[in-house]
């Protein structure tokens, strides 16, 4: 066997010989089986890595549907918590108004609801349930202050109205207890008459930050939804007064007011108290029947009348009463001296 391998190269200048020894010749060899099998391991190395990425596509699949039905859980379970947060407000309300003595209360300013025998009160004038034009101005001014009217804050539009309707979380007919006002985060709201907050509550669920304002005469307004407090529990309020700002807290699909009004814990449509205006005095009492109006602005007349009384000045014969008390209230002081 030859020691060297010769190689002849031909070109047009002539021809080359080149010569490679054995030893150059085995580390050629190993070379090429190197090369070859570097190649291979690499073949392989990628053949695993993809089988291993086709796995890990799979997988991502799998936890991607896991995922959807965990939301979809958590959809389901955010209706149901919707929806037993409003029953659950339901019965609190109802405790409220047991805890209130209700009946007692409608007995004696006689305010029941309408029974069937006296249904046909809702077929009588104006006039026949309440002599409107015998009001004077300084009972029409109380009124105003102490019974929830006009607009809680400037809103966009009514997004949803007092009654049934279609829950746009839930999907299901539901009755509405109040009124939806769309307005941006942040919008200033205002009490529609004099009172004191009952109750300011956070929360992220259901009504999300809630607030609760004891009017005269058994009147509540109810705010949900808000983003700030502005007042506290307890604190007493003056119509017009700042109370909370609009949000979007609680179970809502956008920032809005959720506004109610009731009255010994009914709910009214809120409607009818935000359009009763001094131009449009008899409008509320046409609207919410289910108020006897009368024996209520009787109770205010005689209130007015008692700050009349309290705020003339007395008579001459007032006046002569009240020195001769003094005076003889000195002559005995001075008996017993």
């Amino acid at each position: 066997m030859p020691d060297k391998i010769r190689i002849s190269v031909s070109h047009n200048k002539g021809t080359r010989l080149f010569a490679i020894s054995q030893r150059r010749k085995k580390l050629v060899i190993l070379s090429l089986v190197l090369g070859v099998s570097s190649f291979a391991l690499s073949g392989f190395g990628l053949h695993y890595f993809y089988q291993q990425q086709e796995v890990a596509k799979i997988a991502i699949a799998e936890l991607q549907n896991k995922n959807n039905e965990l939301n979809q859980l958590i959809v389901d379970n955010n209706n149901s918590n919707h929806e037993l947060t409003q029953q659950l407000e339901a019965k609190e309300n109802e405790l409220l108004v047991i805890s209130q003595r209700v009946d007692d209360v409608e007995s004696v300013l006689g305010l029941q609801e309408i029974s069937e025998e006296d249904s046909s009160l809702a077929e009588k004038t104006l006039e026949q349930r309440l002599d409107v034009a015998a009001i004077d101005s300084a009972v029409r001014a109380t009124m105003f202050r102490l019974i929830p009217n006009d607009t809680p804050l400037h809103y966009t539009r009514e997004s949803s109205s007092f009654g049934r309707r279609t829950n746009p979380i839930s999907g299901k007919r539901q009755r509405h207890l109040g009124i939806d006002l769309t307005c941006k985060r942040g919008t200033e709201i205002y009490a529609p008459a004099d009172g004191v907050v009952e109750l300011a509550r956070s929360s992220n669920k259901g009504y999300g930050n809630l607030l609760k304002v004891q009017h005269s005469f058994g009147f509540m307004t109810m705010y949900a939804h808000l983003q700030k407090f502005k007042v506290r529990s307890g604190q007493f309020v003056k119509k017009g007064e700042l109370i909370a700002t609009c949000g979007n807290s609680g179970n809502s699909t956008g920032p809005h007011l959720h506004y109610e009004v009731r009255f010994l814990g009914r709910v009214l449509n809120p409607r009818s108290f935000m359009d009763w205006t001094p131009e449009k005095f008899d409008s509320l009492f046409e609207k919410e029947r289910s108020v006897k109006w009368t024996p209520l602005v009787d109770v205010i007349n005689n209130v007015v009348k008692l700050q009349l009384k309290l705020t003339q000045k007395p008579t001459v014969e007032q006046v002569e009463a009240i020195n001769t008390a003094k005076a003889e209230d000195e002559s005995s002081q001075q008996l017993t001296q």
